[in-house]
């Protein structure tokens, strides 16, 4: 996405571009697998009222009117014991009236919140808009059960890491992006990488060894291919350590931020049942269904996300493993059998229900930020504008949709004005 948003600015702006793609799609993780009578997504999928350039850029290509806001946006259940807490992730006044904290729980929720809302962040795809934040982890503040069963829900369902491991800024923008309606673009998020990609000059299967800065340019040495590419100016739109290995004389400042980048994986299956499975509490659809790290014991499960939407029969559910279940270590009929029986013990009414499994893992799937990583992250952009070779993707923003979005257009933004300095 990052790749495809910083080509689609910078040919707009009178430049010659080329995407050198290394695997045979676009869009990197940011993909819609299509099966028969069923569409399957990869990551990148929601957004909010506040995307404001993601919503632009849906816009912008014609997808604004196939935008739909989910049936059960962010209203969670969350394992506590034996049954389920419920609590709405998107309302300021989720954590009073979630029953799975004590009074003490919810007023360090509170206190934790109060100085991340009064941030007031003017751009929802950029953790360094809140870098004054950036000085402590996100579970500093928290009692251990608050930091267990309310916000390591959306932290190890979405990002497959605990709060612990990330910065303060990062719940703090977080705080921001939760609000309002859950949405995704019918069809699949892949129409919009789909769209961007149309009018490019895009060269699939092609990987990259390694580029060079040179006195009037870039040398991209491309795998296999005799003598390197020249180019005016490089944007690498590829994970931080894929970055560190292709550029070795990146500055000081870069190199580390890009080398203590830390990712989380994701393990999960999607389940097609037969009839769609529906919960509901308070009136209220449930959108996903949350098992914390102290609730997993010996099962593998993390979460569901009701997913019927995507299939034009039956249910889809898509069944993530805790990241404390060392889901990287099973093979894939044992992860499908282990998440499967997960959740039919949950819910005895799947039994004989399953059609279908499909396994997804992504590792590196998403960066973690954690403290301090925000404040070498800025030190790495002030040395970009300067450069022929610039950096796009979320470890350059933040690790949802709109911080890709934003990655990719703040280095166009960047390279075209070396360009033309030059």
């Amino acid at each position: 996405m990052a790749g495809l948003v910083a080509a689609r600015q910078l040919t707009a702006q009178g430049l010659s571009t080329m995407v050198l793609e290394r695997e045979g799609h676009v869009g990197g993780r940011i993909q819609t697998e299509r099966r028969p009578g069923v569409y399957l997504e990869h990551g990148g999928i929601f957004h909010t009222r506040g995307y404001r350039a993601t919503r632009q850029l849906l816009a912008e290509v014609g997808l604004a009117d196939e935008v739909i806001a989910t049936e059960g946006g962010f209203n969670a259940a969350v394992r506590d014991g034996a049954g389920w807490r419920h609590v709405d992730y998107g309302s300021l006044t989720g954590p009073l009236r979630f029953g799975a904290l004590g009074w003490k729980d919810r007023l360090s929720i509170l206190r934790a919140a109060v100085p991340a809302l009064l941030a007031r962040p003017a751009d929802l795809g950029d953790l360094t808009t809140l870098l004054r934040l950036d000085t402590r982890s996100a579970a500093d503040g928290l009692t251990p059960r608050a930091a267990s069963y309310f916000t390591a829900g959306p932290h190890e369902f979405l990002w497959g890491t605990s709060t612990e491991r990330l910065s303060f800024a990062m719940l703090a923008l977080q705080l921001h992006v939760f609000r309002g309606e859950l949405r995704e673009v019918r069809g699949g998020i892949g129409r919009l990488t789909d769209a961007l990609a149309a009018d490019l000059n895009i060269r699939t299967g092609t990987p990259v060894d390694r580029v060079e800065s040179v006195s009037d340019g870039v040398l991209v040495y491309q795998g296999g291919r005799l003598g390197p590419l020249r180019a005016r100016a490089v944007v690498l739109a590829v994970p931080a350590d894929v970055a560190a290995s292709l550029w070795p004389g990146a500055p000081a400042a870069v190199r580390r931020h890009l080398t203590s980048v830390d990712y989380s994986r994701i393990d999960y299956v999607y389940l097609r049942t037969s009839q769609p499975l529906r919960v509901r509490a308070g009136g209220k659809v449930v959108g996903i269904e949350v098992i914390t790290e102290p609730e997993v014991g010996g099962s593998t499960m993390g979460g569901i996300y009701f997913a019927d939407s995507w299939a034009q029969e039956g249910g889809l559910l898509l069944v993530t493993a805790s990241p404390a279940a060392g889901a990287e270590h099973l093979g894939d009929t044992e992860l499908a059998d282990r998440l499967q029986a997960d959740a039919e013990k949950l819910h005895p009414e799947l039994v004989g229900q399953v059609t279908d499994r499909v396994v997804m893992r992504h590792h590196p799937y998403t960066p973690t930020f954690g403290p301090g990583s925000v404040r070498r992250l800025a030190a790495a952009r002030e040395h970009l504008p300067s450069g022929r070779i610039d950096l796009a993707g979320d470890h350059m923003t933040a690790p949802w949709v709109e911080g890709a979005v934003r990655s990719g257009q703040l280095a166009a933004a960047r390279v075209h004005t070396s360009l033309r300095n030059r």
